[in-house]
């Protein structure tokens, strides 16, 4: 997943699902992820704030996705949404304590576990979504009258 640009600048993949939203999603996802990782950043407090932030934000809307089309493997897919965002909040904790370490071994890790969640998880889901994406459009409709 990840790889040294020409310039030796690192450079991270993201994973396309063929669904508009969710990859917009991931390029978020990513973007956070090489400025977490970049040396240059040095403190990492507001980088690892922001990726929290996204990731709250990502999780959400998958959610929302999800149930309003009964997505099949929903339980499952949020489940993992839940863990990692307890990772993350553990992160920040650890790294309001001093723990510095511990957002370098984040940032280390966490493109691995989205290269296999996202071909799996967020594949599946995409391609659900394709299939029901009229289903999403009436519900998206009806919350904006509420």
């Amino acid at each position: 997943m990840q790889t040294s640009g020409t310039d030796g600048t690192m450079q991270m993949a993201f994973f396309e699902v063929g669904y508009q939203p969710m990859d917009d999603l991931h390029r978020e996802f990513r973007d956070l992820l090489i400025a977490l990782a970049s040396p240059e950043g040095g403190y990492h407090g507001e980088t690892l704030l922001a990726l929290h932030e996204h990731l709250l934000r990502h999780c959400a809307v998958e959610d929302r996705w999800m149930k309003g089309t009964d997505f099949p493997s929903c339980a499952c897919h949020r489940q993992e949404h839940e863990m990692l965002l307890e990772v993350v909040s553990e992160v920040r904790r650890r790294f309001d304590a001093g723990d510095v370490e511990v957002v370098q071994r984040l940032a280390a890790e966490l493109p691995r576990w989205f290269e296999i969640h996202a071909s799996t998880m967020d594949a599946a889901l995409a391609l659900h979504l394709r299939e029901h994406s009229g289903a999403l459009e009436l519900g998206e409709e009806l919350d904006a009258l509420t």
